[in-house]
């Protein structure tokens, strides 16, 4: 069975009342995503941001699905 991957939720991505700000261009990085009994480190695109996360968009690993969430 597949673990899920486990991302930041949406009231955890945006804050109180933050709205996230979307970069003119997506962003090249490396980033961490999470699943019940692993970290991956992943290549990815930043896309938007908050004072205290990220939204990346990246290709999951291990399904080969590209995906969007917060880190």
């Amino acid at each position: 069975m597949r673990e899920e991957l486990i991302m930041l939720t949406a009231a955890e991505l945006h804050g109180q009342n933050c709205r996230p700000t979307d970069f003119p261009e997506p962003r090249r990085v490396y980033a961490w995503v999470r699943y019940p009994s692993k970290a991956i480190r992943v290549r990815a695109h930043a896309i938007a941001y908050t004072r205290t996360a990220v939204k990346i968009r990246f290709l999951e690993p291990l399904i080969k699905i590209q995906r969007e969430g917060g880190v």
